[in-house]
């Protein structure tokens, strides 16, 4: 959500925080701001809406060591007061994260005579901290100790006014990655803010300390100095250009096939031999719960309904919000699948921590290598998505439904349940999807869709099984990208009172690609058209029946049922694109929404 960088080093400070919260955009955020050391003294600048505005208002400036901060609401509204970075004594910082004991801390440090400017949590942190130095306490002891009285989750990088030229940073539960480059040192939230100064990071552990100066990085935690490894990070920088798109989320809808391929890849050549070793045993597994958020949830409903029908496994797919408060029945043969695209959502991983308390198995389907999801979990298994930089996921979705597609193959195998006439068929499929993918993205006929929908206020899509899951990642797209009012529902369910939500000229959007289901989906399609729909079909190409009635049509190309979730999805990305951009809407940076969500 919030997104931090912090450096010390040779460089203009100023352009060095400015390039990095840019490339921290993405994360989502109402205001920005930055503290530099100049001339020994701290200069802190905060601005409301974009990151230009703080550039705006910079003047020129000689400070080589700075933090800077893009901030997404939580605690108090969107203003330059709340934004970061904030001050207490001689302690200026910037947070990620939620201080769960911000009252209780705050109430303390009034009765101490403290003034708090702000509403938000943030400034507690600062006012604790400055209380511990202020007793003569050092800087890497104030700092751990603070860490055993804050609650909640916490990324800080914290200036102190009588050690220029330093950075202190420490987190719990939000992530901080470390940089190491010959004109200085960085600590950032994501590694895509100094991905292009350096590609050899270090990411900080729970309840570490590090100081930061140009020439050098110490890391401590309870047990006193800490050595690390340092790593080169895989991340591509071409994911943060867009490559003569209008926006990067028509170059990730388009960069899906080579997304898929190279995910497919990493798992398979010519044969599903290599499971065995890059896959756990599922032998003993007679549960699995697939736990996530977001869109991530979406492909854990259609990894639920493939595992079930194919390795014949008894599933459920849950929300980690809810989840992780539901008190689930869990026992050694049950198996945790989480599923996260940055791999630091919060409640996905506090889900995942819950389970490996309790000794559950737990496999992480991730796009970040390193990150908190991937690291603690039994198994990890990659998509390999690449850098994903608009809000809305695309192309990590796909990539998320691929891997799950994979292992269900291995679970129907493992478990005797994929006749090699099937695993053929599989395999020939898997090798033409790219293409597939390709040539639908290049199908225009989706923009005849939202020439149909127009300036509708509310939208509806239907379908049955794996549709309909479908049919709710498609509403989440639309809703999110382009602030178009959309639901979907069970086809099946339209009579049990949605259907009174249907009038002339609604439009109503139905996905058919279960030849099991067709049917059925065809006399909702009625239902819906007999009271003035405007219906909008999507459907795969050997199903499709001419009927009087549809306004539009899109075809979908034939593959394997358990491939077509990765095909079916396409064109309402499309629709969703198509439809945002049209009513003027920010295409990579929705209002009100954050990337990677890191606090609950």
């Amino acid at each position: 959500m919030c997104g931090i960088i912090g450096y010390a080093g040779t460089k203009n400070a100023h352009g060095v925080l400015i390039d990095g919260l840019k490339a921290l955009e993405y994360r989502g955020y109402d205001s920005s701001g930055l503290a530099v050391f100049t001339q020994g003294k701290i200069n802190t600048v905060k601005a409301q809406g974009k990151i230009k505005n703080l550039e705006a208002l910079l003047k020129e400036d000689i400070g080589t060591c700075g933090i800077a901060h893009t901030r997404w609401a939580t605690h108090g509204e969107a203003n330059v007061v709340n934004a970061h970075p904030h001050t207490i004594g001689m302690v200026t910082l910037v947070h990620n994260g939620i201080i769960e004991n911000a009252d209780e801390l705050r109430q303390t440090y009034q009765q101490k005579g403290i003034i708090f400017v702000s509403n938000t949590d943030t400034e507690t942190a600062a006012a604790l901290l400055n209380d511990f130095v202020s007793q003569g306490m050092n800087k890497i002891d104030a700092c751990l100790r603070a860490g055993k009285y804050l609650k909640g989750s916490y990324a800080l990088a914290i200036l102190f006014a009588d050690e220029p030229e330093t950075i202190y940073a420490m987190r719990k539960d939000s992530p901080l990655i470390l940089g190491l480059s010959d004109d200085g040192n960085y600590v950032a939230s994501d590694v895509s803010a100094f991905l292009k100064a350096t590609n050899k990071i270090l990411e900080l552990e729970e309840h570490e300390v590090v100081r930061l100066t140009r020439s050098q990085v110490e890391i401590f935690n309870q047990q006193g100095k800490a050595e690390r490894d340092w790593h080169t990070s895989c991340r591509e920088l071409s994911g943060l250009d867009k490559n003569g798109f209008d926006s990067y989320l028509l170059k990730e809808i388009h960069e899906q096939p080579l997304a898929i391929k190279r995910t497919l890849a990493a798992y398979m050549n010519e044969s599903f031999d290599d499971f065995e070793t890059l896959m756990p045993d599922l032998t003993t597994v007679d549960f699995i719960y697939f736990v996530a958020c977001g869109s991530a949830c979406h492909a854990g409903m259609l990894a639920k309904h493939w595992f079930e029908k194919l390795a014949h496994i008894r599933c459920a797919c849950e929300c980690a919000s809810e989840f992780r408060y539901g008190n689930p029945p869990l026992d050694q043969n049950t198996l945790v699948v989480l599923i996260s695209q940055s791999g630091e959502t919060a409640d996905t991983l506090a889900a995942l921590r819950m389970c490996r308390k309790k000794g559950i198995k737990t496999v992480a389907i991730v796009n970040v290598e390193g990150s908190s999801i991937a690291k603690e979990a039994d198994v990890y298994l990659p998509t390999l998505a690449g850098i994903e930089v608009s809000v809305a996921t695309t192309k990590a979705y796909t990539c998320q439904v691929a891997v799950l597609t994979l292992f269900c193959i291995h679970a129907a195998i493992q478990r005797h349940q994929l006749p090699i006439k099937d695993q053929k068929q599989l395999l020939a499929d898997l090798n033409r999807l790219p293409a597939l993918m390709a040539d639908l993205i290049r199908n225009d006929t989706i923009s005849q869709f939202a020439d149909q929908i127009g300036d509708a206020h509310n939208v509806f899509f239907i379908g049955r099984g794996l549709d309909y899951a479908q049919s709710l990642e498609g509403s989440l797209k639309l809703k999110e990208i382009s602030y178009i009012h959309s639901e979907a529902y069970a086809a099946g369910e339209l009579k049990h009172g949605t259907i009174s939500l249907i009038e002339a000229g609604t439009p109503v959007l139905a996905l058919i690609s279960d030849a099991a289901l067709a049917a059925k989906t065809f006399s909702n399609m009625a239902e819906v058209k007999a009271r003035g729909a405007k219906l909008l079909l999507v459907i795969r190409e050997d199903l499709y029946q001419h009927q009087t009635g549809m306004d539009t049509h899109l075809k979908l190309p034939k593959v394997h049922p358990l491939l077509q979730g990765i095909i079916s999805i396409i064109p309402y990305q499309l629709l969703a694109y198509h439809l945002a951009k049209r009513h003027g809407c920010d295409l990579d940076q929705p209002r009100n929404l954050a990337k990677s969500v890191t606090v609950e």
